[in-house]
């Protein structure tokens, strides 16, 4: 019998994006083709009542192009959903936006990160938790991930004293990954987003990313050096599939 696992959708990939990788639901069902999960989708957008945490074997909170230093309206369920599905003990997985409402939701403050934008295939480094974690079971200590991002959690704003791990993390985002008690987890990255999606995000945003980079005097981060290296995550996507086994299939 599959399990019911609510798809929570915060946005929807860029109008050139979806129009040739299609949206955010067709990259999530993929990750599940092989999985006994049944993927509802709710737009938290919508202004619906959210699902009941009672009724799911999880959550996924996916992406968006909002960032939560600019509150809006709908934002605030999403944080309720969460807080709710913690006490029912029902998982919950944050994508990037997604991430960064979880760690909000648990005192992290979310800002505009100051080293900038991370878009593209980059590093990422477990640490100690990380490894202890079964949300990285099977993942090497150091693995490459793609991104698109220009929001953080402050490392030192997630206190240990709500529960809260951090897992893994690079130079650019010191938290790219964090527990809060057993039940939720956030990571920054996409697990969602292969090599070809990661290239769309850069060439989206190239003239940004050009100018971003310009001006940081980082020739690495230009969008011509990001399109060469973006590339398939598979450690990523074993963080999806562990968190889908050792979380939504076992709830």
């Amino acid at each position: 019998m599959k399990r019911p696992v609510c798809l929570y959708v915060l946005g929807a990939a860029p109008e050139v994006v979806a129009a040739a990788h299609g949206p955010f639901t067709s990259w999530f069902a993929a990750l599940w083709r092989d999985d006994p999960v049944q993927m509802l989708v709710f737009d938290g957008s919508s202004g619906a009542p959210p699902p009941d945490p009672r009724g799911l074997a999880g959550f996924v909170l996916t992406g968006s192009s909002a960032s939560m230093t600019a509150p809006e309206p709908w934002m605030e369920p999403v944080v309720e959903v969460v807080r709710h599905a913690a006490a029912a003990g029902t998982p919950v997985l944050g994508i990037c936006f997604g991430h960064q409402l979880i760690g909000a939701c648990y005192g992290g403050s979310v800002v505009r990160n100051p080293r900038g934008w991370e878009v593209g295939t980059h590093e990422v480094e477990l640490t100690p938790a990380g490894r202890a974690d079964p949300l990285f079971r099977d993942v090497p200590d150091r693995f490459a991930a793609n991104f698109s991002h220009q929001d953080e959690v402050e490392a030192d704003t997630l206190a240990p004293a709500n529960g809260v791990r951090i897992l893994a993390g690079n130079a650019k985002t010191p938290v790219q990954a964090f527990a809060a008690g057993d039940s939720i987890r956030g990571v920054q990255f996409h697990p969602e987003i292969d090599g070809p999606i990661a290239r769309a995000y850069v060439a989206k945003r190239y003239a940004e990313l050009a100018a971003d980079a310009a001006a940081r005097d980082a020739p690495d981060e230009h969008p011509e050096h990001l399109l060469a290296g973006a590339r398939p995550s598979p450690a990523a996507v074993q963080v999806f599939k562990n968190f889908t086994r050792n979380w939504l299939l076992k709830s």
